[in-house]
């Protein structure tokens, strides 16, 4: 069998994330274009789910590399893929090396209908992007296939390649522009209106990770931020919560013109909560941070691909480690992610109060997640 590349392409709330897979070309080729066919539909419902704050990234990316290996997708016609759709105008940002040692090439993609802070984003990540776009410069008009992964130069004077055009990619302001944010946001509830799901915050604390942005959280804090987009179920919980009373909230999104957050509706979080310090909310002692080892502790919350740790044991300590005192987390709280690749299927056997063997990596000091490797072993269910 001859193996093809297949691109796989999700349009997360505003940007797109590609990774490359290798898949084996079957020799009943009519089934294999069926199947490529519904994975191009599904990556279009994750997107949107993304979009619309049903699910971040991660649970999307999940989803469709488990759709892709399983080979279950139910068949659609043909005739339902737009290859038109497969083609953008836009412009290169720049490449580098993420916090995983992987390389991520950006794309920004020009749109008429759309004011430039709200031009969505593209990236390209993989090894072999590396090479493939080495002729590209900043801001370079670029034609983007997404169906072949690829990204050509415009010769001059066509598309986006036009004098001034490279003014044009500069973002601007805008009116109302949103930026992922996706944090648990800790503080206390200032006032409500059940009816149209919202309510306002004066933030104590919101969690960092690869997926939320540092000067976001540092604009927040102490601040009375309204969150919008409270729904079904949720608008009971926040019904329940007393003005003055401590709650934490996990959010999608964050418009800075109007200082408001998006409630994250996938794997949501809105309930009462302990007045916040690090102890009780899963932030690591600074002594922590940077650690790489393997963990033994119980279980105190599971969901949305992410474990609460209460860590009982340092089982081994990897060379690797930057922590000046490992055994400063014994006996707190540390928040793990990442469980959607390897460990997806052992992750939904994970149940609260479980034992746990499970070795973490810490990619960057100023997170407050830790994101699994390796090892994850129940100890004791």
């Amino acid at each position: 069998m001859k193996p093809n590349s297949l691109l796989a392409v999700l349009a997360l709330a505003g940007s797109m994330i590609f990774g490359s897979s290798v898949i084996a070309k079957d020799v009943d080729d009519k089934s294999s274009e069926k199947k490529q066919i519904s994975l191009s539909k599904l990556r279009t419902e994750l997107g949107s789910a993304v979009k619309n704050g049903e699910m971040s990234r991660e649970e999307a990316m999940a989803k469709y590399r488990k759709a892709e290996a399983s080979g279950t997708i139910e068949s659609l016609e043909k005739n339902q893929e737009d290859e038109s759709l497969l083609t953008l105008n836009g412009f290169f940002l720049g490449g580098k090396e993420d916090d995983d040692g992987q390389y991520q090439a950006s794309f920004i993609i020009a749109s008429k209908s759309k004011d430039k802070s709200e031009w969505p984003r593209i990236t390209f990540t993989g090894k072999r992007f590396e090479s493939q776009f080495s002729d590209l410069r900043k801001r370079d008009a670029v034609l983007i296939n997404l169906g072949e992964g690829t990204a050509k130069k415009m010769a001059d004077g066509k598309g986006a390649g036009k004098k001034g055009k490279s003014l044009a990619m500069r973002k601007g302001k805008g009116k109302g522009g949103s930026v992922n944010f996706y944090s648990i946001v800790i503080g206390t509830l200032k006032s409500k209106d059940i009816e149209l799901g919202e309510f306002t915050m004066e933030v104590d604390y919101a969690t960092l990770n690869k997926y939320s942005a540092a000067r976001i959280k540092d604009e927040i804090m102490g601040k009375t931020v309204k969150v919008t987009g409270v729904s079904g179920q949720f608008r009971d919980n926040l019904l329940l919560i007393k003005t003055g009373q401590t709650l934490k909230v996990r959010t999608s999104g964050y418009f800075s013109d109007s200082k408001t957050l998006a409630f994250a509706h996938k794997f949501n979080v809105l309930e009462r909560a302990l007045p916040f310090s690090p102890d009780a909310h899963g932030v690591p002692p600074e002594t922590f941070r940077g650690f790489r080892g393997v963990l033994r502790g119980k279980i105190v919350e599971v969901a949305g691909y992410e474990v609460l740790l209460r860590a009982e044991e340092i089982t081994s300590l990897d060379d690797a480690s930057t922590a000046s005192d490992a055994n400063s987390i014994k006996g707190k709280l540390v928040r793990i992610n990442g469980f959607y690749n390897d460990h997806a299927d052992k992750f939904n056997e994970l149940q609260l109060s479980d034992i746990i063997r499970v070795s973490v990596r810490h990619a960057n000091p100023i997170f407050d997640m830790f994101g699994v490797t390796d090892v994850l072993e129940i100890v004791e269910q």
